[in-house]
């Protein structure tokens, strides 16, 4: 399995916080070790001022002892005069001794703990270093700068430098002063421990912080995402319900072609028989009946045939605009006979303010016919009927209310389906078409009903209307 995939397999929440890890192991360690490099680097400059130090010490008594033995002083007076001198120098930090090196030994020593001389191998508790490393195998006759480990993990710095004496003189002595870090190296590994926790709280903090930061980030990133995938099978869906439709209306536009060829001649010469027959005085009145039957069934076929040959028709708009009123009025006359038949009672509010369209105004008309008769086919005998047209947000609304029973999730679903229909010599196709006609318009369509309401609800863009 290779690492793509494997990280496509996780969860945006697991490669965050993986993420986060990686991030604050990475500071973590770039801290210690940067920690660790300005403790050393403090270290060396320790080291380096204490060597400093130790030479303006020698700097500074070199010269007395010098003088002395040049002066001719007694070497024992010059040494005890160097004793008494330095037993004050303890306060200062610093360690000042005198080496006789043709003896060996220790004379005078600013730390003594014993008698005087002492071998000079006591001096030192551990081997002597050169600031290189190597060990001196002879401090009592070494020059130079040396240091060398304390019992505490620590570091003693020693400056020895050979005194100039008389020719004359048999003294060889070798002035020395040493300076123990100790309590400044452990002060530097108090503020070691302490650098590393305030750098850890901190990059922890900082990582914390980077790490809402990143997914809030991506949770933005992550929802915009989303969102245009939404968006995205919205339109995908859209555009497969549209095929769909291409598909259903070439498929209804052939089957028209065919059944209107196939069939309206013989269903005209069935109905002009029909009609001969039932004009006959040979007929008993439950003969005539059944003719009126069948030749009924015929003029719903044409019925059926004339409007699934209306939905293969493209919309073709009118060069000159109207208005939904006027279109409304002449499909209320057409329908007032049969209203008045079912004693509807038409309640109308028109809108002189909207504005006129262009629509192809006998689509336009089929389609208010089928919206009309829908409410009067629905409604109870001596209900009520409301249309109601308006404008709001440059859309044309117009609304079909009728009394009936509720619809059910059923109807509501499939109302727009082609042949889907609740009635029992319905076609199903006059909703179907409704909706053609307006979507062919720009606009949209919805079906509401509760609480014995129903409510068939268009929207028609002005602009677009207007621009077809």
């Amino acid at each position: 399995m290779s690492l793509k995939s494997l990280i496509q397999r996780q969860k945006p929440l697991t490669i965050s916080v993986i993420s986060f890890l990686l991030m604050l192991a990475v500071v973590v360690i770039v801290g210690l070790v940067g920690g660790v490099h300005i403790i050393d680097y403090l270290q060396r400059q320790l080291v380096r001022h204490g060597i400093d130090h130790n030479q303006e010490v020698i700097a500074g008594m070199e010269p007395l002892l010098e003088r002395s033995l040049q002066d001719g002083v007694a070497p024992e007076t010059i040494v005890a005069k160097f004793q008494g001198f330095i037993d004050h120098a303890g306060p200062f930090g610093v360690r000042l001794f005198l080496i006789d090196r043709k003896a060996g030994t220790v004379i005078a020593d600013s730390q003594r703990d014993g008698k005087l001389p002492y071998p000079v191998a006591h001096l030192l508790k551990g081997p002597l270093r050169q600031l290189n490393g190597a060990v001196i195998r002879d401090p009592g006759r070494w020059s130079g700068n040396a240091w060398r480990g304390t019992e505490r993990g620590a570091v003693e710095l020693f400056s020895l430098r050979k005194l100039s004496v008389p020719n004359n003189m048999p003294n060889a002595w070798t002035l020395g002063v040493s300076s123990d870090l100790s309590e400044l190296f452990a002060l530097m590994d108090a503020l070691h421990l302490h650098l590393d926790a305030v750098l850890l709280v901190t990059y922890g903090l900082i990582g914390l912080l980077g790490f809402l930061v990143l997914r809030w980030v991506g949770r933005r990133y992550e929802s915009g995402l989303e969102q245009q995938v939404a968006a995205r099978t919205r339109e995908l869906e859209q555009a497969h319900a549209s095929l769909l439709d291409q598909a259903r209306l070439v498929t209804i536009g052939q089957t028209a072609s065919v059944l209107a060829h196939e069939m309206r001649n013989p269903l005209a010469s069935i109905k002009l028989a029909l009609s001969g027959v039932s004009r006959g005085d040979g007929l008993s009145a439950r003969e005539k009946q059944r003719v009126e039957l069948v030749v009924g069934e015929v003029d719903r076929l044409e019925a059926m045939l004339s409007e699934t040959l209306d939905y293969a028709k493209p919309v073709a708009p009118d060069r000159q605009p109207m208005t939904l009123d006027a279109l409304l009025d002449g499909v209320l006359e057409l329908e007032a006979g049969l209203f008045a038949e079912k004693q509807l009672k038409l309640i109308r509010e028109t809108c002189p303010s909207c504005p006129s369209v262009r629509v192809d105004s006998e689509k336009m008309r089929q389609a208010l016919l089928n919206l009309l008769k829908n409410a009067r086919e629905a409604s109870p005998e001596g209900g009520e009927v409301r249309i109601v047209l308006r404008m709001a947000n440059a859309q044309l609304l117009l609304s079909i209310s009728n009394q009936g029973e509720a619809l059910d999730e059923a109807v509501r679903k499939h109302a727009y389906d082609f042949f889907f229909t609740t009635k029992s010599r319905g076609t199903g196709l006059g909703l179907g078409l409704v909706k053609h006609v307006v979507e062919a318009h720009g606009g949209s369509v919805a079906l509401h009903g509760d609480a014995g309401l129903i409510t068939a609800a268009v929207s028609l863009p002005i602009a677009a209307s207007n621009e077809a």
